[in-house]
């Protein structure tokens, strides 16, 4: 059967203004007094890589005229519903199966004998699976879960405790039109929250960006001081640097040599100067013309 519905989302945004679209009626699923009308798109598969022939559309749940997507196919819904009524009706939840395999299957045993025994059992897991494919009772309680959250999802935002809302929360207790406005009301909060939290950011950047050059002006003051007087001048960047700010020209391969290999600069209070460097291959040597860099550096310093 297949007819216009309302899809609860379009393009992934929730579909105010309502818009229709073609969908087949798939089956009911009920247990006890709980029951939920399943359908899937007319159109093209949702999915490029399928399965089977019940794994290539995506399952809605029809609430109140609204589809609501569960982001399941038939399949992995029959799947996934029955693995975790495995888990729950063998090892109490999927924690409690991880335990059993360790407990029973790993400890104390070599691979190719672990490795066995799990596969005979998994095979057990598998046969249990294929027999409660089909069983509805198991499916209505895993979609119980999801719904369950989505409304959580929903009850969250709208009592304050969350940020973030769920529409599909909404469609199942039937309070979309307070979900659309809250939406909006909460999207604008987010939206302050991250214009403040920029505006705090470029103030932080601008505060560590002053800072540093802060650092960097005092750091020029004091190389340039023992330049002039003496003393003892770690790295060669500062060097560089007090260079460029005199125009001193440093020819490129120098320049390369200093940022490189200059470990420290020492000048003396009768105003010689010495320097080491780092050895950074065998036949690695030093440059005579850092000497002449130095000397004008002092000279043009000295001046000003």
């Amino acid at each position: 059967m297949s007819k216009l519905m309302k899809p609860l989302f379009v393009n992934g945004m929730y579909n105010r203004e309502g818009k229709r679209i073609r969908a087949n009626y798939l089956k009911t699923i009920s247990n006890n007094n709980t029951e939920y009308i399943l359908w899937i798109n007319d159109g093209k598969p949702d999915k490029d890589y399928s399965k089977n022939e019940k794994d290539k559309y995506y399952l809605y749940i029809l609430v109140n005229d609204w589809l609501v997507m569960t982001g399941e196919t038939e399949y992995e819904l029959e799947r996934r519903a029955a693995y975790e009524y495995l888990n729950k009706e063998w090892y109490g939840d999927f924690q409690g199966r991880e335990k059993y395999f360790k407990e029973n299957f790993y400890n104390g045993r070599t691979f190719n004998e672990y490795n066995n025994l799990i596969k005979e059992h998994v095979a057990k897991e598998e046969a249990f699976i294929e027999d409660n494919l089909n069983n509805e009772s198991i499916q209505v309680e895993f979609i119980n879960q999801f719904v369950e959250r989505s409304i959580k999802g929903y009850v969250d935002a709208r009592d304050g405790k969350s940020k973030y809302i769920d529409f599909r929360g909404a469609a199942f207790l039937n309070e979309l039109d307070k979900c659309a406005e809250l939406s909006l009301v909460l999207k604008k909060a987010r939206q302050e929250e991250e214009q403040e939290r920029r505006r705090v950011l470029t103030e932080q950047k601008a505060k560590e960006k002053e800072e540093k050059e802060q650092a960097e002006k005092l750091l020029m003051e004091e190389t340039e001081q023992i330049l002039i007087n003496g003393g003892t001048v770690k790295g060669g960047e500062i060097i560089v640097k007090i260079a460029d700010k005199y125009n001193i020209n440093i020819p490129l391969r120098t320049r390369g040599w200093i940022l490189n290999n200059l470990a420290e600069t020492t000048i003396t209070d009768g105003g010689s100067v010495s320097y080491r460097y780092f050895k950074r291959s065998k036949n690695a040597t030093g440059s005579q013309k850092v000497y002449d860099v130095l000397f004008d550096i002092r000279r043009v310093l000295k001046s000003a």
